[in-house]
């Protein structure tokens, strides 16, 4: 799915939630979302991800990409220190615009103040990291608790984050790149139903900006980059072409910055600094479920079969949440 990227608007990854008005929609049923448009285009983007499985290893043994590989490794002994500033630096800003964790979520009692400074100052040093980890865990709790496990999943990213500040000083940290890809992953996915599933709330917010659609209309535009959301999950999840999709979300989220300001800049700042992580570390030295199979077709048919699978079961999962606990 990152292969055509570049062919949409700078407002895919807007995350709407931060500019609507209102928050209690209903997602629509299974089979109103199932449509012959959602079905072109998920066929394109299984085509795409088989395409992406296909280059994956012959583009890691290109020389240009080799060598900037070797460059990349060399940073990679600063990864801690990127995190520890990033997300003290994100935590920060939160903390100045009266939110936490979220734009969304506000800073309505001194507790949640007084813990994100903590948890941001707990950063600065080593020994000191679990607690942060453990501040941001209370927080994602209080979030959840606040305005409910349906609306606290679109930021499963610190659930990874979380998981990575308690094991960085143990024999478990190699575990933390692949759990910070999977919760990244998820994450993006969870807000791809979202416009799956309610795309009233992303054509309101579109219709409100008078953001451009290139040609097609709103609802067709949404419907697209939803399945561009996925697919860049899916890479990460699977482990295929992670550095490239890295810098590029990392591009179209600098992108959407210049476009809706402050808010934006908030929303994204943590999610920078994981993203410059993918970039540094990549996944050699990682197993992913992409290395299951050798063979490039059964690596194509495990990628877009388990697609489906995780697809569907994660729209049954959002709609069955939202109609229920939304």
């Amino acid at each position: 799915m990152v292969m055509h990227l570049s062919r949409f608007s700078n407002n895919v990854y807007l995350h709407v939630k931060w500019f609507a008005d209102r928050l209690d929609w209903v997602p629509l049923s299974f089979p109103s979302v199932i449509t012959l448009t959602f079905l072109f285009w998920l066929a394109f983007t299984l085509f795409t991800l088989s395409i992406a499985c296909a280059v994956h290893e012959p583009l890691g043994r290109m020389g240009p990409i080799v060598s900037l590989h070797h460059v990349l490794h060399r940073l990679r002994p600063h990864t801690g220190v990127i995190l520890r500033i990033g997300l003290a630096v994100g935590l920060m800003l939160q903390l100045l615009s009266g939110s936490y964790l979220a734009p969304e979520f506000r800073t309505d009692s001194m507790w949640i103040i007084v813990g994100l400074f903590t948890a941001a100052a707990c950063l600065l040093y080593q020994r000191t990291l679990p607690l942060s980890g453990a501040i941001l865990f209370l927080l994602y709790t209080q979030a959840s608790l606040t305005y409910g496990i349906f609306h606290s999943m679109d930021y499963l990213i610190y659930l990874g984050i979380v998981y990575h500040l308690f094991v960085c000083n143990t024999p478990l940290k190699h575990t933390a790149s692949p759990v910070l890809y999977i919760c990244t992953g998820m994450s993006l996915a969870w807000l791809a139903m979202e416009k799956l599933t309610i795309p009233e709330l992303a054509c309101t917010v579109m219709g409100g900006y008078g953001l451009p659609t290139f040609g097609f209309t709103i609802e067709h535009f949404v419907l697209i980059s939803a399945f561009i959301e996925l697919g860049l999950a899916w890479a990460f999840i699977m482990g295929m072409l992670n550095r490239f999709t890295a810098l590029i979300v990392s591009g179209i989220f600098l992108m959407t910055s210049t476009v809706f300001g402050f808010t934006e800049i908030i929303g994204h700042t943590i999610i920078h600094t994981l993203l410059v992580l993918f970039l540094i570390e990549g996944t050699e030295g990682l197993r992913t479920p992409l290395q299951f199979h050798r063979s490039p077709v059964l690596r194509g048919m495990f990628v877009s079969v388990n697609f489906c699978l995780f697809l569907f079961g994660l729209m049954t999962l959002y709609i069955w949440m939202g109609v229920n606990m939304g």
